[in-house]
């Protein structure tokens, strides 16, 4: 066989075709038709390997020839430097010269063929070894199936992605593989990848972190990084949700309602998913993590809505509350369980330092899915929740409270009973605000603080109700508490006079003004008792909404805050941090509408108190009070005889029996309120509340500041532990409505009359001064210098007070009445 070498010096040479060509010529055929049968294939094989020894034999004559002539022409080379040297030195000299110049030029000409025709076999070298690369590539193709099916059997995925990868690099190049087709190399690719998908599936489901991270190294050096997540989530989710089937039939299904184990199974879970993760080194394994969990979570929210449900209704079936206190700890298993999973699925990404960017971050991260749909159960339901926990306390305490009957004259035992019920009403408040608000989202703190409001409006009616059933059962109508300076009906007003010869218009040794008195007592205890538990109330909501607040502000518990970001219906701890601080606070700490909840209840509840306990302090002053100005002795005309019968004036006469009867009181107030003190102190150590209430005198100047005006800062410098600041309250009332119903005497006054207004009021007046801490009121000191002759010469330093009008009112009066 011929083989002709001129075309391989063309530029226009190409291997592939050379080769086909000669392949054509010895045999026929193309080498690689695919219509040919497996005998032609083999002689076809054994032609090539003839075409190639025989190119080999050629590569290896042409290599000696060239071998010889560059031998040759470095030996001419040499010689002809050295006569061309010689030459040149002899040019001028002689013929001779010129003419074997003549020859060395000639010399110089076959030496310039020379170095073309070693160019010229160079190039046939060249083409000759890029024929054997294609010959040897084409020979590799044609049992490359064999080779991939080899190595993928025998595991070496990355060997036969190798192959692949080099075939199809060469294929198109101009020694590439001769016959091979792009839908070929594409098959290859095609049984690799799913040989390699298998091997990481395989990989995932033994945790086989090596095989992972090579088959994951092969799909992403070849563009199919999406398959490792695919077959990741795909993998772990079908183990995972067997797992958790399983611990869900165990622990749920067979009614012990164990939903605490299943959590702990799926937190197990995600640990190891997290290790085997990070020991594979994949990329976003927060965001794999928080795949895994939604798909794990879609198993476990039914369980979670069912034991929900289930405790719902057998708690309302039995009305004990222990629906609503199954939900809560359910809720606050599930918050914890997520609290833990956030420590394994974001370790890293929540950290909060003192970066501002890091907490910008957190303000702006959305509520991850995950947790919206753990928490789905809850969201809808909390808020109805919190309405009938304080409804079912209200129901049961009040009840407790209503199941107490006040015997007048067992008034201990109902205190005792009824403080007891209050106590444990409001630690039934105490414990359920507590649940409330650690469960529920800060903007629902004003909702809680309502309805424990409500129920504090309930103890508050109920006091009030016992105090006016004290009230009527005394016989004192309801119209006479309302105001605390008017002891006696306003002018035109009518005082019967059997209404005040009731027994609660006398002193405390009638027996039953002291049993009135008692009951009095023993609801202003529970009264004071209600005012501790409110403020303890106060203060225990304060704290958490101060918690609350801090949660939104502080940052420093992601897991928290993202829990109050979901529960409050928001997108991200920003809007949460809106929403919460629209919200009005009071001074206290407390929402201001829950504030002023609290402030209503009790306040209603004190008024009461304050008023009946103050009517039943100045009821026996009343009645004296009231005829002080239709008395007649202050018209009457009356002359005394002397021992001859001879009428002569009178200069001067005995205070009245109504005087006289209001300084008696006056002097026995002070035994009476400690009485009333020693009586409280027993119903308080009775009922086990020492050091929980404040005393009685203290509760009372409180309550009198409050509902009364009654300004109680210039007795401030008494002594604190003792009724006698109440008594100069009482004191001072009563000297002001004595001054108001002495400008009520008709005039003229007839000249016994005006005795008659001195002595009384000289003796009121020295009984006031045997009070040294007694500050006598602003009118009745105006009465006092109106009867003195050198009262104009007296500053007005005693009506310089808010009731100065008044006083001086009062001495215009005085000073026309007796001048008249």
């Amino acid at each position: 066989m011929e083989i002709r070498l001129d075309s391989f010096s063309a530029p226009s040479f190409d291997v592939k075709a050379w080769v086909n060509e000669q392949l054509a010529e010895l045999d026929g055929a193309s080498a690689f038709d695919d219509e040919t049968s497996a005998a032609d294939k083999q002689s076809a094989d054994a032609l090539t390997q003839r075409l190639t020894t025989q190119l080999h034999f050629l590569a290896t004559n042409a290599q000696q020839g060239n071998d010889r002539i560059k031998a040759r022409f470095r030996h001419q080379a040499t010689q002809l430097t050295r006569d061309i040297s010689a030459l040149t030195k002899l040019v001028q000299e002689t013929q001779e010269s010129i003419a074997e110049f003549s020859a060395t030029v000639d010399a110089r000409a076959q030496s310039a063929q020379a170095v073309q025709r070693i160019v010229d076999i160079d190039v046939v070298r060249t083409q000759l070894e890029r024929t054997v690369v294609a010959l040897d590539n084409m020979r590799s193709y044609s049992n490359l199936p064999q080779k991939i099916a080899a190595l993928v059997g025998s595991g070496e995925l990355s060997q036969a992605w190798d192959l692949v990868d080099g075939v199809e690099r060469v294929g198109g190049s101009k020694e590439g593989v001769a016959g091979a087709n792009t839908d070929a190399i594409k098959g290859f690719r095609e049984q690799l990848t799913l040989a390699t998908t298998q091997r990481l599936s395989e990989a995932v489901v033994a945790h086989n972190a090596e095989h992972m991270v090579e088959a994951a190294r092969l799909l992403s050096a070849h563009g199919l990084s999406d398959t490792i997540r695919a077959t990741y989530l795909k993998q772990r989710l079908e183990i995972g949700a067997g797992v958790v089937r399983s611990a869900i039939a165990e622990h749920v299904n067979t009614g012990d309602g164990d939903l605490h184990a299943v959590l702990n199974v799926v937190s197990d879970l995600l640990s190891q998913e997290r290790a085997f993760i990070e020991a594979a080194g994949m990329q976003s394994p927060e965001s794999l993590l928080e795949a895994v969990f939604e798909g794990l979570l879609e198993l476990v929210v039914p369980t979670i809505q069912s034991t929900t449900r289930n405790s719902q209704q057998a708690g309302a079936a039995a009305d004990s509350g222990s629906d609503i206190l199954c939900t809560i700890d359910t809720y606050r298993l599930v918050t914890a369980f997520y609290a833990d999973v956030l420590n394994v699925l974001e370790s890293c990404s929540l950290s909060v330092g003192d970066s501002t960017a890091e907490q910008s971050a957190l303000l702006a991260r959305p509520v991850p899915k995950s947790l919206e749909l753990l928490l789905e159960p809850f969201v809808p339901c909390m808020d109805k929740i919190a309405k009938a926990e304080f409804v079912r306390i209200r129901a049961a305490g009040l009840a407790k409270l209503k199941g107490t009957d006040l015997d007048y004259r067992r008034t201990e035992l109902f205190i005792r009973e009824a403080s007891q019920a209050m106590r444990e009403i409001f630690v039934d408040i105490e414990q359920a605000v507590e649940r409330m608000l650690d469960v529920l989202p800060a903007s629902m703190t004003e909702g809680i603080a309502a309805s424990a409001a409500e129920l504090v409006d309930g103890i508050s009616a109920w006091l009030v109700d016992k105090m006016s059933g004290i009230a009527e059962h005394a016989g004192v109508s309801l119209s006479e508490l309302n105001d605390y300076a008017q002891l006696v009906p306003p002018k035109g007003g009518k005082s019967p006079k059997a209404k005040f010869e009731s027994a609660v218009y006398q002193t405390l040794s009638a027996g039953p003004k002291l049993e009135s008195v008692s009951s009095v007592i023993g609801v202003a205890v529970l009264t004071r008792l209600l005012e501790q538990f409110v403020a303890a109330l106060s203060e225990s909501m304060a704290k958490h909404w101060s918690e609350a607040l801090a949660l939104v502000t502080s940052l420093t518990t992601p897991a928290r805050l993202l829990v109050a970001v979901c529960m409050e219906s928001c997108n991200t701890p920003a809007e949460l941090a809106e929403k919460v601080s629209r919200i009005a606070v009071s001074p206290e700490g407390l929402p201001l509408a829950a504030a002023q909840r609290f402030n209503e209840a009790v306040s209603r509840a004190s008024h009461v108190a304050a008023s009946v306990s103050f009517f039943m302090l100045t009821s026996a002053f009343r009645p004296p009070l009231s005829r002080i100005a239709r008395l007649g002795v202050w018209h009457e005309q009356r002359t005394s005889k002397s021992s001859m019968n001879v009428e002569v004036p009178q200069f001067s006469c005995s205070p009245s029996e109504e005087a006289v009867d209001i300084g008696e009181k006056m002097h026995i107030l002070l035994p009476e309120l400690e009485q009333i003190d020693t009586m409280d102190a027993q119903f308080v150590r009775g009922a086990e509340l020492e050091g929980v209430v404040p005393p009685l005198y203290s509760s009372m100047l409180a309550w009198l500041r409050v509902d009364s005006g009654l300004q109680t800062n210039q007795y401030q410098q008494l002594e604190t532990e003792s009724m006698m600041p109440v008594l100069c309250h009482v004191l001072e009332v009563v000297l002001q409505n004595m001054a108001r119903q002495l400008c009520l005497i008709n005039a003229p006054l007839s000249g016994h009359g005006k005795l008659q207004l001195v002595a009384d009021v000289e003796y009121v007046a020295s009984v006031v001064s045997s009070f040294t801490a007694l500050s006598s009121s602003a009118e009745f000191e105006e009465v006092v210098k109106a009867l003195k002759p050198d009262s104009d010469a007296q500053d007005d330093s005693a009506s310089s007070s808010n009731t100065l009008a008044e006083a001086l009112a009062v001495r215009a009066k005085m000073r026309a009445l007796l001048a008249e």
